[in-house]
């Protein structure tokens, strides 16, 4: 499969310094960042064919794919949505969102959503919802989402304070990252790529579905955990300082996985 790019997330509002979140228009000032010594490898780009095997159920509305620990289904808005509108059970009651989610997502990339349970076939499947507290699950209509897979998934570690991203299995990036502070540590948890941002600072940025557990907001908006660029000379050299919460890794890493990382990936922030 050809390598995409991952994409990243900040909700209504702004994607922070470091961690919180950051209006597209006007970026606010950057917190104190340290400046550590970085190590990073980019796997050179290949391109590998990957098979699907897909065996239907006697019934309509669901169906059985072959197992592949690699993949995961993504479910991507269609057209006619306008915002996420979920459900507390397949064709249930709907689940009360705490802020509405428009389609597009205001970064402008398609609303993206990943799968927890179910897959193509099915008329119903389980998402993970990028609103707080972390990792809340609900249904949507398969009517309404196009359900599709990606083979990429991501790790960070906070205590080694690093970043590996595999596609099919595969090593394709590692780098050394700054994590959140101990007053404001990265969440810990399984989250996904749910927005991208072209320009933060000169550099993309990855926005996850995870939020800030110690702030309720943050630079007057949502404390969306995102991963961005380190900034240079001229910033916090303390390496002991860390982030809001957000994990910052090399301006060439980000642009890496910019353009080979897709909305949806996976992403384990892990001790």
């Amino acid at each position: 499969m050809s390598r995409r790019l991952l994409a990243a997330l900040v909700l209504l509002t702004l994607i922070a310094a470091g961690c919180g979140s950051a209006a597209p228009t006007a970026a606010p000032t950057p917190e104190s960042l340290p400046l550590v010594e970085e190590t990073t490898t980019i796997a050179p780009t290949t391109t590998t064919t990957s098979t699907t095997s897909t065996t239907t159920t006697s019934t309509t509305t669901t169906s059985t794919i072959a197992p592949d620990p690699n993949r995961t289904w993504i479910a991507t808005a269609m057209d006619h949505v306008t915002y996420l509108a979920p459900s507390v059970e397949p064709d249930g009651e709907p689940f009360i969102m705490p802020w509405t989610q428009p389609n597009p997502h205001q970064f402008g990339t398609p609303l993206t959503l990943m799968v927890t349970e179910g897959q193509p076939g099915d008329e119903w499947v389980k998402v993970q919802l990028p609103i707080k507290p972390n990792e809340q699950e609900a249904w949507v209509s398969t009517e309404d989402y196009e359900i599709s897979p990606i083979f990429t998934r991501a790790e960070v570690n906070v205590t080694t304070q690093k970043v590996t991203v595999w596609e099919n299995g595969e090593v394709i990036a590692e780098t050394d990252a700054v994590v959140g502070a101990d007053r404001s540590p990265t969440p810990f948890g399984d989250f996904y790529v749910v927005a991208s941002l072209d320009d933060y600072y000169g550099e993309p940025a990855l926005a996850l579905s995870s939020f800030s557990e110690a702030f309720e907001t943050f630079d007057g908006g949502l404390p969306v955990i995102a991963i961005h660029k380190t900034f240079g000379a001229g910033q916090e050299s303390d390496p002991n300082v860390g982030s809001n919460g957000c994990i910052r890794i090399p301006p060439e890493v980000i642009r890496f996985l910019a353009e080979n990382v897709p909305l949806g990936t996976p992403v384990s922030v892990v001790s």
